[in-house]
């Protein structure tokens, strides 16, 4: 996961009412700094529809939207919190539920997708980790957080 986190992709306070909004906004930030292509938001729309992302951990709802490597210049992870939580679907049942906390990840190689969503399941089943994402609304603590937690 080393230098996939980026302090220009971590946006701690957006405000959109829909999911649809979310996708606009975090995909032209990715592709105006040179992270995804062009097709990278119909990408993610597609994608959503057909394996939604949403998933509930005991102490916070969070999706993870993502696509398939062709869209994708440079690996990333964006995150993306909004300041009211948006209806998304579940991972695995496409069940409707909420959340305001987005981590969009961005790989090239689609053969470390497992290996990646397993490393971001086990952190956010973590509750210390948990409480200090939560707590965290500021860039640079965010960056420092994900960076100790993820990069070895």
């Amino acid at each position: 996961m080393q230098d996939m986190f980026n302090s220009n992709l971590i946006d701690l306070n957006t405000s959109v009412s829909d999911e649809q909004e979310l996708f606009d906004l975090v995909g032209m930030r990715a592709i105006e700094k040179g992270f995804a292509n062009l097709g990278y938001i119909s990408g993610l729309e597609k994608r959503e529809l057909s394996y939604p992302t949403g998933l509930t951990f005991p102490d916070m709802p969070i999706a993870l939207p993502h696509v398939d490597p062709k869209y994708i210049k440079k690996p990333f992870i964006y995150v993306a919190r909004n300041n009211r939580p948006i209806d998304v679907k579940q991972m695995g049942d496409s069940a409707k539920m909420r959340t305001s906390n987005f981590l969009f990840l961005g790989l090239k190689d689609g053969a470390k997708q497992p290996e990646l969503l397993a490393e971001i399941m086990a952190a956010f089943q973590n509750q210390d980790f948990v409480s200090a994402f939560l707590e965290t609304d500021n860039v640079e603590e965010m960056y420092k957080l994900l960076s100790n937690k993820f990069i070895k």
